[in-house]
């Protein structure tokens, strides 16, 4: 229950985050799959923020989303893991290693056996004409086309054993080992080992292994050079030493703070507004009112107005089971009443958005300034206003805005900071909307600069 709420208000990388970290959600995949599930933890958070980036953000959304992609992730090769690692050469291409072993050196460059589906080009045909497709029984029975179309796909099968020799070569930094293993059978002329021996070892020189019994043919780029004498060292002549050596460092800047608008006055929630225990049943039904209300308000104004009532009873049918008809309707004709707001009809408008993740600094007189991460639950911007609305669900409405926490008060005021620099000769606008009625309530501008002083001067 504790996460399903979080994932209601939380975004798709917050929530994860959260899952993969203070929940140890890591340390358990780790436990179970090792240290390699860390690449794919660490991608799995880079295509969250990614998505957030692209899409308004939800967690239905970024899992439709990630169904729908195609995304590969390679592991990169990382130096300080001790560790061997066994792969293919297709899988280590633009991967590279100190020290790189080629295990598999004697296999027939054309394959352990010739393909039995051959593709004849069909002669004196036009371009782009579809080639025959023979299966091929044994060599002996093949006929000229047959034999001609076996020798192409053995060069070909040649050519890409050459290739990959190529990138099996290039991926050692430092130091590459070839070696191979001969069966009753001699190795089989071109193959890998002999290709690299009749290249190098005119050049190698036969030497002790360094670990364990018999020589091995060792092949350097550059020939060692002869020690030589050690010159005398010059007169040392006399060093200045800088100023910047002979003055105390800077003392280092404070750490920055951070805050969330939603938790600017932490006792504010827990003050007031304590359902007693016979109210807790119409409690109950509340706070399963406001959650409609806030899904309602937040995908209704997607929706053309003249479909927004056939959508909010559909849905209200569909997941209002704790309500009646009559309820229900009521809720419906609250919140398209409210979409409609004289004063805040664009705030639901076209371009308008839902659920916007915001982050910014605030500049506090005498001490660091404030780190400001939150999510606005509405944002809309208009040609010369910008409107802001935080929907509250967990109390009932108050009666005036004399009566709404402070705590809510000083959240849209951090909201608001945040968002004038990045609309300047813009006026900001805040709401509060309060799902339990419903109802908007706006606050004043004056309001707001003295919720946000208080915050910044704490």
């Amino acid at each position: 229950d504790r996460l399903a709420a979080n994932a209601r208000r939380q975004t798709p990388f917050s929530f994860y985050a959260d899952v993969l970290g203070a929940e140890r959600g890591r340390a358990r995949i780790l436990a179970r799959l090792g240290g390699e599930a860390a690449d794919a933890l660490d991608e799995f958070l880079n295509l969250a923020l990614d998505y957030e980036r692209r899409e308004t953000p939800s967690l239905q959304g970024f899992v439709a989303w990630l169904r729908a992609a195609k995304t590969d992730v390679k592991r990169d090769m990382e130096m300080a893991r001790d560790e061997v690692r066994v792969m293919t050469v297709h899988g280590a291409k633009g991967l590279e290693a100190p020290v790189v072993i080629l295990a598999d050196t004697t296999t027939r460059p054309s394959g352990p056996r010739d393909p039995r589906l051959f593709a004849l080009p069909v002669t004196c045909a036009p371009p782009d004409t579809p080639a025959n497709l023979v299966w091929a029984s044994a060599r002996v029975n093949d006929v000229g086309p047959m034999a001609q179309a076996r020798d192409d796909l053995r060069r070909a099968a040649q050519d890409e054993y050459r290739r990959l020799l190529y990138v099996a070569m290039t991926r050692a930094i430092e130091r590459l080992i070839v070696c191979g293993t001969e069966g009753a059978n001699r190795r089989p002329e071109g193959c890998w080992y002999d290709l690299v021996s009749d290249a190098l070892l005119p050049a190698a020189v036969e030497e002790p292994a360094d670990d364990g019994d018999g020589n091995v043919w060792r092949y350097r780029k550059v020939a060692e050079m002869p020690a030589q004498a050690v010159q005398p060292a010059a007169a040392a002549s006399v060093v200045t030493l800088p100023d910047w050596l002979r003055r105390d460092a800077k003392p280092e800047p404070h750490a920055f703070e951070s805050i969330a608008p939603s938790r600017a006055y932490d006792d504010e929630f827990t003050a007031t507004w304590k359902p007693s225990a016979q109210a807790m049943r119409e409690r109950k039904l509340a706070l399963e009112r406001g959650r409609h209300v806030h899904r309602l308000m937040q995908s209704l104004p997607d929706i053309r107005p003249e479909r927004r009532a056939e959508a909010a009873d559909k849905y209200l049918a569909r997941a209002a089971n704790a309500f009646n008809i009559g309820d229900r309707r009521t809720i419906a004709g609250q919140v398209l009443n409210l979409l409609e707001h004289p004063h805040f009809y664009e705030l639901f408008g076209p371009g308008s958005r839902a659920e916007v993740p915001i982050a910014g600094r605030l500049a506090r007189a005498g001490k660091p300034p404030f780190i400001v991460s939150g999510q606005v639950d509405r944002l809309a911007v208009t040609g010369d206003e910008v409107l802001i609305a935080d929907y509250k669900t967990n109390r009932p409405a108050p009666a005036n805005l004399a009566d709404a926490p402070k705590a809510y008060i000083a959240q849209l005021a951090l909201y608001r900071a945040v968002l004038a620099p990045l609309f300047p000769g813009r006026t900001l606008r805040a709401a509060l909307v309060w799902t339990d009625v419903p109802d908007l309530m706006e606050v004043s501008a004056a309001d707001l600069d003295a919720a946000l002083a208080q915050v910044t001067s704490a």
